[in-house]
């Protein structure tokens, strides 16, 4: 549906019942919806000033536009005198914690100097690894961070990832170590 612009007299007609003095007619739909839009803010603020003049001449006909007035001056308006009521005032929300993830709790404990626990590697499909992994796990324990970092893992698939994760940590841990005791 097109919708039709509101006349100049139509907007004054409007505005006069947000006015209690007279208004001069305007001749001109601009000069009026101006007229119109200082008179609703003035009424009901201007944020909701500008919401509701959009709103309203938007409108497709004069008996829309008077109806969506109706609605913002009877029902948005909490003090029908048109004094300014004074906003609900909204207590500052308590901000939440930052969820911190099990892997970034290992990494911290990492940086800490703590050495990190070994994967699991019980499950069927791991048991290739297993010798690897007691490698890493006795480098790990030993120290060595040269050893560590020259272990080679081919992380191609879960096992040899997770065993790649594992001694990276255990590198981090270590040095974390010798920092403090340095």
């Amino acid at each position: 549906m097109k919708t039709k612009a509101l006349t100049a007299a139509q907007i004054d007609t409007l505005a006069q019942r947000l006015s209690e003095t007279p208004i001069e007619p305007n001749a001109n739909s601009k000069k009026a919806g101006d007229s119109f839009a200082r008179l609703l803010a003035a009424r009901i603020g201007a944020d909701r000033g500008a919401r509701a003049f959009t709103s309203i001449m938007t409108a497709d006909t004069c008996d829309q536009a008077e109806a969506r007035l109706t609605l913002v001056l009877d029902y948005s308006n909490p003090d029908p005198a048109g004094k300014d009521t004074p906003a609900p005032v909204d207590e500052p929300k308590a901000v939440p914690a930052p969820v911190v993830g099990k892997r970034q709790a290992i990494l911290d404990q990492a940086q800490t100097g703590a050495l990190p626990p070994a994967p699991d590697f019980s499950k069927p499909t791991h048991a290739r690894f297993r010798a690897k992994l007691a490698q890493i796990v006795t480098l790990a324990e030993a120290g060595d961070i040269a050893a560590l970092q020259a272990f080679e893992i081919n992380p191609v698939s879960s096992s040899p990832k997770a065993m790649a994760r594992y001694r990276d940590l255990c590198v981090i841990a270590i040095t974390a170590r010798a920092q403090v005791s340095a």
